[in-house]
């Protein structure tokens, strides 16, 4: 789970100056709930217009409120959440494979705050600057990269009082982090972590040790919301090997692993985490076993 919500820049511009004043009540709660940062697809005083015709540095120097005036600087200082500018950071561009799905609101293709919380499953926040703002989750039409067409919901919120309708999301996000998962403890911890779903094969041990810490995260991530039913292992960008790879046994024993004391090739890899590391699964009847979690493996083409 990320430890921050995204904002929704279609919610601008806004109606009313007020509504700044609803925005901050609802990040000034967000925060205490855990969530002490806000990703935005660009700086605050970049959006073109904040009221109609109006940008941002025009409304800052119209404003005679000097309390009102002090708390939007404030906002910009980071004094209430801290800003995070782009919606995926340098960084973290594999996620941007995800927005391959074609994310669509009202009709109307999107690859903003809306689509971004999808990617990140967290809470979408808008100014409630209209009515169709005024709800606890927003359903958006998501085409993945194989033409498959769903309707999903995301979380959303555009006053305090929507995060009540999220409360389960907290307290889960709340029980991640009292889980000190880190590189040291994991293998001690897998089966309390992963219960029901995920199963590692006995080579991951080592793996793990030698992961990159922003990898291991990444990964811990990713497999702790399929386990927790969050997300399908299949929503993450995955594919199976080349033709060229599975007709060489060399390059097939690189990837297969132990599973029910039986070494197991395993074709399915999630491609989707920092510097071009995977994740090999197998699923089989309800389980989904990993066998590698590391960097990208041998193939023919790079011999």
């Amino acid at each position: 789970m990320v430890n921050f919500s995204v904002f929704n820049e279609l919610s601008l511009p806004l109606d009313n100056i007020k509504e700044f004043e609803n925005f901050f009540e609802l990040l000034t709660a967000l925060r205490n709930l855990g969530l002490e940062k806000i990703r935005m697809d660009r700086e605050l005083t970049q959006y073109p217009e904040i009221l109609p015709n109006i940008s941002f540095q025009q409304l800052v120097g119209q404003m005679t409120d000097k309390n009102k005036k002090r708390r939007l600087l404030s906002f910009l200082k980071n004094g209430i959440s801290v800003i995070e500018s782009p919606l995926i950071l340098d960084k973290e561009e594999e996620h941007e494979q995800f927005l391959e799905n074609e994310y669509s609101y009202n009709g109307n293709v999107t690859i903003g705050g809306l689509a971004c919380c999808d990617v990140w499953n967290t809470i979408c926040v808008s100014f409630l600057s209209h009515n169709k703002w005024d709800s606890e989750n927003i359903n958006l039409q998501k085409q993945t990269i194989l033409d498959e067409e769903k309707i999903i919901t995301i979380r959303h919120a555009s006053k305090k009082e929507h995060l009540e309708f999220h409360q389960q999301f907290f307290d889960e996000m709340e029980q991640e982090l009292k889980l000190e998962i880190n590189q040291n403890n994991f293998w001690k911890k897998r089966e309390k972590l992963f219960p029901k779903k995920i199963i590692f094969t006995k080579e991951v041990e080592k793996q793990i040790k030698n992961l990159d810490s922003r990898v291991f995260q990444q990964a811990i991530g990713i497999l702790r919301d399929v386990e927790k039913n969050r997300k399908e292992i299949t929503d993450f960008k995955h594919s199976g090997e080349s033709q060229s790879v599975k007709d060489d046994d060399s390059l097939k024993n690189k990837r297969s692993f132990t599973v029910d004391d039986t070494k197991v090739y395993f074709d399915l890899h999630i491609k989707s985490l920092f510097n071009a590391n995977r994740i090999y699964f197998l699923k089989k009847e309800d389980k989904i076993y990993i066998g590698y979690i590391g960097t990208h493996l041998k193939t023919k083409k790079n011999d």
